[in-house]
């Protein structure tokens, strides 16, 4: 599971103008980045609001607006979606919904703080209807600069915090979806998700569910994870599990970080910096060896 995490959105914003796929593209990603610092942010980016542009997110009443990349009608597009997916198919029904429309945006919240990861394995399945469309068409790029786990010791939970040794930022693979409800749209994404590398499995040691990390992208496959495939193209679906399967290049470090009186992680810039704790018997500086994820 994926579920705390830290990002920063003008820093994610720059690393996809740094990383575009070609000069013209590049230009056009700068172009959207400068709209929205002047206050037009277009369909897919929202109003730059200073405190929804934060460092580190974890669960609450209140979801994350992560930094994004997806594919437009025009080449790639920088987009912000609301971290919990809700699905299309969520959206008002033109006949026969016997639901208020207060009741059915409830509904699909709630569905929205549940669903902050997608499994890899299983999201082009027809038994799985919340992600199968999205994993056709609305794929999409999140930025992070890392993202959090805990470990479990004699009853206790230590915080790792999960990122590139280079400091620069961790392209992870999502989904996106569209669900309009009373006249309103609701942009969401997912973190798709597949089984955890071995340190992670030394760390996500709790619970009995199977052990997952997100899966890390390289740069030049970002051309290939936003483009739309056909349902039926089941060579491209296989292409594209192979991809996701890939091991990411980037050397990534493990560190353990502080955690307040309460057992969190607080929204700080000291969130970042390496704790030791001096009775975990994890071995933390052999987590960090060069490793693929």
């Amino acid at each position: 599971m994926c579920n705390h995490v830290a990002f920063d959105t003008h820093k994610a914003f720059r690393y996809l103008i740094k990383n575009a796929s070609n000069a013209d593209n590049m230009r056009d990603l700068h172009e959207q980045y400068s709209l929205w610092k002047d206050g037009e942010p277009g369909r897919h980016l929202q109003k730059l609001d200073d405190s929804a542009v934060q460092r580190y997110f974890s669960p609450g009443k209140e979801n994350a607006i992560l930094p994004c990349l997806v594919r437009g009608a025009g080449g790639h597009r920088l987009a912000q979606f609301t971290w919990g997916f809700i699905p299309n198919w969520r959206s008002d029904k033109p006949h026969g919904d016997p639901l208020k429309a207060v009741d059915r945006l409830k509904k699909a919240l709630d569905i929205g703080r549940k669903t902050w990861n997608a499994a890899s394995e299983t999201m082009f399945d027809d038994e799985k209807p919340t992600w199968r469309d999205s994993a056709h068409d609305r794929r999409c790029v999140i930025v992070l600069d890392g993202f959090f786990t805990f470990h479990e010791q004699d009853d206790q939970t230590y915080p790792f915090f999960i990122a590139p040794k280079d400091y620069d930022c961790m392209p992870v693979a999502g989904l996106w979806d569209v669900a309009t409800i009373d006249g309103k749209e609701y942009l969401t994404c997912a973190i798709l998700t597949k089984e955890a590398n071995e340190p992670m499995h030394q760390i996500n040691n709790g619970g009995t569910k199977p052990h997952t990390m997100p899966i890390v992208l390289n740069p030049e496959h970002f051309n290939a994870w936003l483009e739309p495939i056909d349902k039926t193209d089941y060579a491209k679906v296989e292409a594209l599990n192979k991809l996701m399967a890939l091991p990411s290049t980037r050397a990534l470090e493990y560190i353990t970080v502080a955690k307040n009186a309460d057992g969190r992680v607080d929204n700080s810039d000291e969130v970042f910096n390496l704790f030791e704790y001096k009775e975990l018997k994890i071995d933390v500086k052999e987590l960090s060896a060069e490793r693929d994820l």
